[in-house]
């Protein structure tokens, strides 16, 4: 895929292909920056934040689908994510999903995927935007102790690459999905997500069924996860300043 270099961040560069944009910004909230920018600035609008504690970048994303349909994009979001944080860690260990917007790395919290729908928007219409964004837990230097912590971790501590390699890899992941998307259907890129999901299914079977995650038991019976904006709505990972440590 052809690129190009976008701009200068964190001392090195960030490589996007087209049409990503990229915008710097000191606001933590990377979804709220996002929105504001949606409507002037359009697709492939890419807010990155980097301080210390915090990673944070939100991509704009204007849809051709209704809503019903058009809001699978925050999975292929996540699954973008994931794969660009497993491609710059440490083989052996495993990065997850918890349905549907938490990512942990080996069993830690490492942090999350948000959204936001332009306002109005009825499932039945096209939305004018959509933002997934992501916010990741960078290092963990403000606490005393990270024993404290044990269900977090960071990238720091797990040697991740540097930053801006993770940016550049997840927007190329993401326009690789949204090809596939467009030529295959949404089941070529819903499999990588579901791949991913914790706690690993060793027996089953799981897929996405409208706006929900359905896990059919091999015995008989199923289990039903929350549609996706009712999940989104409860945002167990993060608090007010961002991931939860």
């Amino acid at each position: 895929m052809a690129q190009q270099i976008a701009d200068d961040f964190a001392g090195s560069r960030v490589h996007l292909p087209p049409p990503f944009t990229l915008h710097r910004t000191n606001q933590r909230d990377v979804l709220a920056a996002a929105v504001a920018l949606a409507p002037r600035e359009g697709a492939g609008t890419l807010v990155v934040h980097q301080s210390p504690g915090l990673l944070a970048f939100a991509i704009v994303l204007e849809p051709e689908q209704p809503l019903a349909e058009a809001q699978l994009a925050f999975l292929l979001g996540m699954t973008a994510l994931g794969d660009a944080l497993a491609a710059h860690c440490a083989p052996d260990r495993p990065v997850r999903l918890i349905w549907p917007d938490q990512v942990t790395y080996d069993a830690a919290r490492i942090g999350g995927g948000r959204f936001a729908i332009a306002p109005g928007t009825a499932d039945d219409s096209v939305p004018e935007w959509m933002v997934f964004a992501a916010e990741l837990i960078a290092d963990r230097d403000h606490i005393a102790e990270g024993g404290d912590y044990p269900h977090s971790t960071s990238l720091k501590e797990e040697a991740f690459d540097p930053a801006e390699e993770i940016l550049s890899t997840f927007a190329s992941y993401l326009m690789l999905y949204f090809d596939r998307w467009a030529h295959d259907g949404f089941a070529a890129v819903s499999n990588r997500y579901l791949m991913r999901v914790d706690p690993p299914l060793l027996r089953g079977v799981r897929r996405i069924d409208g706006d929900r995650m359905i896990e059919i038991k091999p015995a008989g019976g199923s289990k039903t996860y929350p549609a996706i904006r009712e999940a989104l709505a409860a945002q167990e990972w993060r608090d007010a300043q961002g991931p939860k440590l």
